[in-house]
């Protein structure tokens, strides 16, 4: 028996949608812990960028709250730009960064023994969004659809922000790729939770995007009108932040406990009990109902390959 049929039909089934936010990203820890708090399951994590990283050392590797806020209080600027130089380089060449650049990849070889199957948490699906430079096209590899990927090709790709870190090169499916960071696509991609093969019935996307232009693109304002109270889009922001600092991850990190409040709180107990916040019944714990042209595999395929 697999995880996924252990699930019963009428079990609501809440994804997690942690979206791109680079030094931002302990916002996403904070939102576990508060999930984790409140006794919350999540039955399937979708990453991109720095949500692809905290989706797979969460639900892949199995680290707990306590260990993904540790690894972001030791992560900062120096150590990224240093790990960004050995990949355009070599390692021959940057015998010097070491030092600085050795924890950053420590963190990134916990992936390679891992895979998208064997998941901890009580999570029973992972996704992770990627793009390919080289056709304009979204790439979506999850549980049970994983096109190829291992789970460290997945989450390294969907992290690589262009010029920073180089792109990722696979064959996917009989064409070349050249793949890079997730959030080019869509910087926080509900459509991967509700489409199947996740067919997600609540989500809960955390917006950390700090750009209009890129938060149109997940178009999470259409999500909103087409979910309705099945979606619930958190958007932390601390009141001050140093940017990639300790400081500064501990600001995000409480900025993301804060987003889940009390009136949150009370919208997630009545999404378990089948209702909405005006207690009207969801019919069944069903999967919501996408528009036409946008139901999973094809998801519109002249310009998305996920």
């Amino acid at each position: 028996m697999t995880q996924n049929d252990r699930q019963t039909p009428g079990a609501q089934r809440i994804a997690l949608v942690l979206g791109s936010g680079g030094f931002r990203g302990p916002a996403h820890v904070g939102v576990l812990s508060r999930l984790q708090e409140l006794r919350i399951p999540v039955y399937a994590m979708v990453g991109c960028s720095v949500g692809s990283l905290i989706a797979a050392y969460y639900a892949a590797v199995g680290l707990t709250v306590d260990d993904l806020l540790g690894h972001a209080l030791g992560t900062n600027a120096l150590g990224i730009l240093s790990h960004s130089l050995s990949l355009w380089l070599g390692p021959e060449r940057t015998r010097l960064l070491r030092r600085w650049a050795g924890p950053v990849r420590a963190r990134l070889e916990l992936l390679d023994r891992r895979d998208f199957r064997r998941l901890h948490h009580g999570v029973q699906m992972v996704g992770f969004l990627m793009h390919d430079l080289r056709r304009g096209e979204r790439i979506f590899a999850v549980t049970g659809r994983e096109r190829g990927f291992n789970l460290s090709e997945a989450v390294r790709a969907s992290s690589r922000l262009p010029v920073l870190f180089p792109a990722l090169r696979k064959e996917v499916e009989g064409l070349e790729r050249r793949l890079v960071d997730g959030a080019f696509s869509a910087p926080s991609p509900v459509i991967h939770a509700v489409a199947a093969p996740v067919s997600a019935t609540h989500v809960i996307a955390v917006d950390l995007t700090g750009s209009r232009r890129r938060a149109q693109r997940s178009e999470l304002g259409r999500w909103q009108a087409l979910l309705g109270d099945r979606l619930m889009v958190l958007r932390p922001r601390p009141s001050l932040a140093l940017w990639g600092s300790p400081l500064g991850a501990r600001a995000w990190y409480e900025s993301g406990r804060r987003s889940l409040g009390t009136a949150e709180a009370e919208r997630l107990r009545l999404w378990l009990r089948g209702e909405t916040r005006g207690h009207e019944a969801v019919a069944g714990g069903g999967r919501p109902q996408l528009p036409q042209g946008h139901d999973a595999p094809a998801l519109g395929r002249a310009r998305d390959s996920g």
